[in-house]
């Protein structure tokens, strides 16, 4: 061999992007198997990645044979990145990261050009359906990373040898631009940063409540397993029965808020390793990209966040994520479809724990308007699977007593609705439950709330007497009600307790005391 690159993770001048990239070429080359580029010889080891050609094979040839072999185009015109694995049949999964990366990487029309000027439309089916929902894409004939584009790598100038120097534009790094002078590195480096795309996981924004409207976003995952990464970056694609994803699906990279993507993407990836105990990455930044209000032509960076691997209370998310993660269409009056998060709630959360806060708050905005507190019925099953997840003892203590109170204030409903010949219950029971709402949302310091939580819990017993749990979890309580530090979080988890409990059924709560 007359010429090698070796890339080691151990570089001192590298950035999370080049371990991210050196991750989607560690991809790329487990992608080909024994099907190398011609001429060409690739090897991978858990830190580093070793490319080495024939004595008769130029640079520049060499490296137009490794990009030919890993960034292509099917024959729908959808943008095809062997490295991540994805199967022919999984038309969902391609069009979501087609579509994500015309948004980000790719978003000028110089950077993916088409003859076509209107969009195509494309079938998916979900959930076994019968009849498919319509969804739009921009095909493409060629994009920038098949040419190099901008570069300089693989110009005629050069007759075969690489530059010195190299430029790094902004289809290789979204959103990265160039101060007094354009960006550039070396060739080496510039080809490497070629494949953060194929490193890179992106996912759809459909937020809430941005200040600006977000459309995608990148997960850079920081690779410390070069091996682990190909390996585990293929299985999220081929998920199954043997390997549980999430994210493997057209609806599953339809998230919320970048930080919830950045999570998903990590316990999707991480999955077997866990079992394990190792980690095939230490955590990720995640960048969204959308329209600002400085800028109406271009999509920009709106949010960059960083995400560690794993947090105190990581299990709530999984479960949220497990039971409220899965998104949703809305068909549209041209009957094409657009694709939504079920639920607010994994956004939150996960918000909450990549910004170091406690994973409840600002709960109460999730459900301070009435009929998005009578929505959130619909989601108990999830709900409840995050209250079992609960780590901290002073939440699972909180959240514990309140059930119990309003398993008993159920219970004396349904006593006195018998007592009274009342003819609807359940409707009272829907009351009470708004009047609980209403005064946990106006209690506004320490002392009312406490206050008010302390009478909640007397009334539900007979007489005015102590719960059990009260009993058991007392001193803990109160010194957690009674802490000023704790209104925010004590409201908030007030509100999910009332919104998750999913204990006993009516009938069996009628007549308990």
């Amino acid at each position: 061999m007359a010429r090698e690159i070796i890339y080691r993770l151990s570089n001192p001048g590298y950035t999370i992007y080049h371990r991210a990239a050196l991750g989607g070429l560690a991809a790329t080359i487990r992608a080909w198997g024994e099907n190398k580029p011609l001429g060409i010889d690739a090897t991978l080891q858990r830190d580093q990645v070793r490319l080495a050609w024939v004595d008769d094979l130029s640079d520049q040839e060499a490296l137009r044979r490794i990009i030919e072999a890993s960034f292509k185009l099917t024959d729908e015109k959808l943008i095809d990145l062997p490295g991540q694995g994805i199967r022919a049949d999984q038309d969902g999964l391609r069009l979501a990261i087609h579509n994500g990366i015309v948004g980000t990487f790719l978003q000028h029309n110089k950077m993916r050009p088409s003859v076509e000027k209107t969009a195509r439309k494309i079938e998916l089916k979900f959930d076994g359906a019968d009849t498919g929902e319509i969804f739009t894409y921009k095909a493409v004939d060629s994009y920038a990373h098949q040419k190099a584009q901008k570069t300089g790598l693989l110009e005629a100038k050069q007759k075969g040898a690489l530059p010195a120097t190299a430029a790094i534009p902004q289809w290789m790094m979204p959103g990265a631009t160039g101060g007094a002078e354009d960006l550039d590195g070396s060739a080496e480096e510039v080809f490497l940063l070629m494949f953060l795309i194929v490193g890179c996981s992106i996912f759809l924004l459909r937020p809430r409540s941005y200040k600006e409207k977000a459309q995608s976003c990148l997960v850079v995952p920081d690779v410390i397993d070069l091996m682990a990464f190909a390996s585990n970056l293929h299985r999220i694609a081929s998920a199954g029965a043997e390997f549980k994803r999430f994210s493997h699906t057209y609806l599953g990279r339809v998230v919320g808020g970048a930080e919830e993507a950045a999570l998903r993407f990590l316990i999707d990836l991480n999955a077997d390793d866990i079992v394990q105990g190792e980690r095939c990455v230490s955590g990720c930044a995640v960048v969204a990209m959308g329209k600002v209000a400085w800028d109406a032509n271009q999509i920009n960076r709106s949010l960059i966040a960083k995400v560690k691997g794993d947090y105190p209370e990581m299990n709530v998310f999984r479960e949220a994520y497990r039971y409220l993660g899965q998104s949703k269409t809305i068909k549209l009056k041209d009957g094409q479809s657009f694709a939504v998060p079920n639920s607010p709630i994994p956004e939150l959360v996960a918000a909450n724990l990549a910004a170091e806060r406690h994973w409840c708050s600002n709960f109460r905005e999730l459900v301070s308007d009435k009929k998005d507190f009578e929505r959130m019925s619909f989601f108990k099953g999830g709900l409840k699977a995050m209250k079992d997840a609960i780590k901290d003892a002073d939440d699972q203590a909180i959240i514990r007593v309140f059930h119990d109170a309003w398993r008993l204030t159920m219970s004396n409903i349904y006593e006195r609705a018998k007592r009274e010949n009342l003819k609807d219950p359940d409707g009272l029971i829907q009351v009470e439950r708004e009047k609980i709402r209403n005064a946990i949302l106006r209690a506004k310091n320490a002392e009312l709330l406490a206050g008010w939580f302390l009478r909640f819990c007397a009334d539900s017993t007979r007489e005015g007497g102590v719960l059990k749990t009260m009993q058991q979890e007392g001193e803990r309580i109160r010194l957690f009600i009674f802490n000023p530090r704790n209104v925010d979080r004590f409201q908030n988890l007030c509100l999910f307790a009332l919104v998750s409990y999913a204990g006993k059924d009516k009938t069996e709560t009628k007549g308990e005391n």
